[in-house]
């Protein structure tokens, strides 16, 4: 799903630990609706939201399909709070996909972006602050540091502030297409990389490319993952699939916010 113009030169690393975590055991259906707010009922009584997980990759001046512009990206913010959403971190989402009686905002949104861009750095991060909001950053681990993306030191910034961090592998290679063994390494040296890094537990990836299997689902499972993110358009509840879990890619020749939610998840408006 991501760029053409991936450098392939990703550099060797070098990793002092593998952690190995519980797998998550979630269970459920990915789902889309009519309305941006859904009450559903628990055994605890609790409603569920229905959660939009907007999916960026750059926010800059490239001309890119893949980049929004500083302003335009402004404008998305702006036009989430003016609807009464709520920006919610990893950690949010991830608690209340797996435990019935964890509740969110009562319009929640979680914000992610691919690649580990520099300008998600320079830009996007900056923008989030200054409108009181958070993101997710999906970091190709074997990039740190090269030009046009982000450090270590930067991604550790971001952390400090509020911002999650997740694993977007360590070379960007299609998992699906990739042997067990090369899929689990790509899997198990991200997640330590990042965890080595910021001293705290990383369990969430995002698919490169969109690329996955019932294979790689379970190889993230034994390496500690408890959530997977496609690039399947659609939005989340409670009970969605932890490890197929839908987003909403917004790409530079789109319409407003407003537009993309309804277009790409089937939602109205309010």
């Amino acid at each position: 799903m991501d760029v053409a113009m991936m450098q392939q030169d990703w550099g060797e690393m070098t990793l002092s630990r593998r952690r190995f975590l519980k797998m998550c055991v979630s269970t459920a259906v990915a789902v889309s609706g009519s309305q941006l707010l859904m009450t559903l009922g628990t055994s605890s009584g609790l409603g569920e939201r229905l959660v939009p997980v907007l999916a960026y990759h750059r926010v800059g001046f490239t001309t890119s399909d893949l980049t929004v512009s500083l302003q335009r990206f402004k404008n998305d913010l702006q036009q989430l709070k003016a609807d009464g959403y709520t920006s919610i971190t990893l950690q949010d989402f991830m608690r209340f996909i797996d435990d019935k009686n964890v509740e969110l905002p009562e319009k929640p949104v979680l914000i992610t972006f691919d690649d580990g861009y520099q300008d998600n750095y320079e830009h996007a991060f900056p923008i989030l602050e200054q409108f009181g909001m958070v993101g997710s950053f999906f970091v190709i681990t074997g990039m740190l540091g090269q030009p046009e993306r982000v450090t270590p030191e930067q991604v550790k910034e971001m952390a400090r502030h509020g911002m999650s961090i997740g694993s977007h592998t360590v070379s960007h290679r299609a998992l699906a297409e990739l042997s067990a063994e090369e899929a689990s390494l790509e899997l198990t040296m991200s997640k330590a990389t990042l965890e080595d890094l910021l001293g705290a537990e990383v369990s969430a990836i995002a698919y490169p490319r969109g690329s996955y299997s019932e294979e790689t689902i379970a190889i993230g499972k034994s390496c500690g993952y408890n959530a997977g993110f496609t690039v399947k358009e659609g939005t989340c509840i409670k009970h969605s699939p932890d490890f197929e879990l839908s987003r909403i890619p917004v790409f530079r020749f789109d319409g407003n916010l407003r537009q993309i939610l309804r277009k790409r998840a089937g939602l109205g408006v309010g």
